[in-house]
């Protein structure tokens, strides 16, 4: 299963992309976006993330949100100018990957709840028998279920997760 990335940013280039989303980036969250500027699970295109706190047990991977993309959906800068106001009522939240299917990983650097979550932002999960989230969804934006402690862990849990001989592939 290749992993294609794009070369990573440059110090200037994080320090623009945090000026741009309003949001001061961790420390490994930066390490990380220097090494790739976003990549994406190819050949199959998704991964599945263990997640005990819904009935599946399982969310899908799909990307990790670069700067510049060519899709607009797939550009953090653009998809967070143009859904995360929907948690507006979370202080420090930033929208950093998807799952293929409308539901984003999210970082969140609120005091006491700092993370990345996966957003179930389709309400996908909503009528399971299994529903513990650790973030209510208000006015109809889902909940949110804490799927890492952080960026290095939720990176750590989507290598975990996929098959043994990973091929990263470097895209121009």
């Amino acid at each position: 299963m290749p992993i294609a990335y794009k070369s990573g940013l440059s110090d200037v280039e994080i320090s623009s992309l945090e000026a741009a989303v309003n949001f001061t980036l961790p420390d490994a969250y930066k390490k990380l976006m220097a090494r790739m500027n976003g990549f994406y699970l190819t050949d199959p295109d998704y991964g599945q993330l263990p997640l005990v706190s819904i009935e599946d047990g399982e969310v899908s991977f799909d990307r990790l949100f670069g700067v510049n993309s060519e899709e607009e959906c797939n550009d953090l800068i653009s998809f967070n100018e143009e859904f995360i106001s929907e948690l507006d009522f979370i202080k420090g939240v930033l929208a950093i990957g998807g799952d293929g299917g409308g539901n984003p990983y999210v970082l969140v650097a609120e005091a006491g709840r700092e993370g990345v979550y996966y957003w179930d932002r389709t309400h996908l999960h909503e009528s399971d028998k299994i529903n513990a989230y650790d973030i209510a969804g208000r006015d109809d934006c889902g909940h949110l279920y804490k799927i890492a402690n952080g960026i290095d862990d939720f990176y750590s849990s989507i290598l975990a997760s996929l098959p043994a001989g990973v091929e990263f592939l470097k895209e121009n």
